[in-house]
């Protein structure tokens, strides 16, 4: 047996079910620090705090001893549709497992065949968001692809559904690409006139506080008021962007049983993740990237999409959820929903709803859905606000 190879690693690699796999030197340096100094500085991450940790993310050199080498993998994970038969409209990547789980697997018999063959004991270790690195950076350093405007890397056959891990390796190895990718968006701006909430604020820059992924998964408290109808039917995560690339119109899709979308999430609905118990929520979304929202996040944004659809026909559940979710934040989503309803039942729920609230943050959200619901009386809309106690329990901000 000859001494172990890049091409080696590669073709294991996609033995191992990834698509796309490149080796890059440790020591390479990367040009990103300033642009995401300053996008940090702007603050556009907003409460992901994390992304301002560790030295690496604004290093120009960003691996450390002992690793010599980065492999650098890519997964296809592009589904026909993100909107099931059920009405749920689901993120492509969050149809099935839990991609941390299924890449770190993977990346771990990666490691296990360096050890076999390379003659010796080899470090390695495993990379899935799972350290402070620039991974779309990398990735194209690596020749993976070029990041596009809407700040996805893409690649000229696989598009942009896929994602992104590494394998940091103690070990020797020939870099497989020399240069990166060439930018092939050209004048295209699909992206950028596509997105709803204008989250892409200019060519390569992203607001995160303004994303819907991030406003359904990553906030953990109220979606703010003016971005709430943008959302439209978006429950977790949005591939609007993706969805509207040219470079995604012939991508393949993924045949990997670990990313098919599940068959129980067909079936269901917003209306019926509304009604969920713990129990419920832990059972159906076990294992799956939809846990990161946690009950009261998912129930929040089911909310959400109930209140876009505004059909009367769900009055009776919200208003029956309105008064038995023990979550406020849930609560306060429900009120919200309940005045997009052009309804005299709708406004009925709210009424009822505020004569015994206990919980200040969802007094104000149901002050607000009975101020903006329309059909509220100009006689009723004077005698609250002649009741509502003065302050505000949350800004609008993300």
């Amino acid at each position: 047996m000859g001494p172990l190879t890049s091409n080696d690693i590669i073709k294991r690699a996609k033995m191992l079910g990834f698509e796309r796999c490149a080796i890059l030197p440790a020591s390479i340096s990367l040009d990103d620090r300033p642009s995401l100094e300053r996008w940090l500085a702007e603050k556009r991450h907003g409460v992901m705090d994390y992304l301002e940790r560790g030295p690496s993310r604004t290093s120009t050199t960003p691996i450390h001893a002992p690793a010599r080498a980065l492999v650098v993998v890519a997964k296809n994970y592009k589904r026909p549709l993100d909107l099931l038969p059920g009405g749920l409209r689901i993120a492509r990547y969050a149809h099935n497992l839990d991609y941390h789980d299924v890449l770190r697997e993977r990346l771990e018999a990666l490691a296990r065949f360096i050890h076999e063959h390379s003659g010796s004991q080899v470090d390695a270790r495993a990379i899935t968001d799972s350290a402070p690195l620039l991974e779309r950076a990398l990735a194209k350093h690596a020749g993976l692809g070029w990041i596009g405007k809407n700040t996805m890397l893409i690649d000229q056959q696989l598009g942009s559904f896929f994602l992104l891990a590494e394998l940091l390796v103690d070990l020797e190895l020939e870099p497989t690409h020399p240069a990166p990718a060439n930018d092939r968006c050209g004048r295209c701006a699909s992206c950028i006139d596509a997105c709803p909430t204008g989250a892409i604020t200019s060519p390569h820059v992203l607001d995160a506080r303004r994303c819907i992924s991030y406003l359904t998964i990553e906030l953990k408290g109220p979606i703010p008021h003016d971005l709430r109808p943008l959302i439209g039917d978006y429950l977790f995560g949005c591939d609007i962007c993706q969805d509207v690339c040219p470079w995604n119109r012939k991508a393949p899709d993924t045949e990997d049983e670990d990313f098919l979308t599940r068959e129980v999430y067909k079936q269901l609905s917003p209306q019926d993740l509304l009604s969920l118990t713990r129990r419920d929520f832990n059972k159906l979304f076990s294992g799956s990237p939809i846990q990161r929202t946690r009950r009261q996040g998912l129930l929040r944004n089911a909310a959400v999409v109930i209140g876009n659809l505004a059909d009367p026909d769900d009055i009776p559940l919200l208003r029956r959820r309105l008064a038995v979710e023990l979550e406020p934040l849930v609560r306060g989503h429900i009120a919200w929903a309940l005045s997009r309803i052009d309804h005299p039942e709708a406004l009925a729920a709210l009424e009822l709803a505020n004569t015994h609230e206990p919980d200040a943050y969802v007094q104000e959200e149901l002050w607000l859905a009975l101020e903006r619901h329309p059909r509220q009386t100009a006689e009723s809309l004077l005698q609250l606000q002649r009741a509502k106690q003065p302050g505000t329990f949350f800004s609008d901000q993300a």
